[in-house]
């Protein structure tokens, strides 16, 4: 049985390539335009700065997590 909320993000999906022919990098590059005008309605975008401190800070805490499993 598929999710409600995975249908729908399908169905958008589908339906965002369509508008772009099934272009994925005419729809990238729309959707870059878009930015500005989402970030001014107060939309917020992940840096790649912060993108890569979350992903150290996960790996972080996966290791102390391996490591207290380790010494148990």
């Amino acid at each position: 049985m598929i999710d409600s909320i995975v249908a729908e993000v399908r169905r958008n999906r589908e339906a965002m390539l369509a508008e772009f022919d099934g272009d994925t990098m005419r729809l990238t590059a729309y959707l870059e335009a878009q930015r500005p005008f989402w970030e001014a309605a107060g939309f917020r975008f992940e840096t790649e700065e912060n993108r890569q401190a979350r992903i150290a800070q996960s790996k972080q805490r996966r290791e102390e997590e391996a490591r207290r499993i380790a010494n148990f």
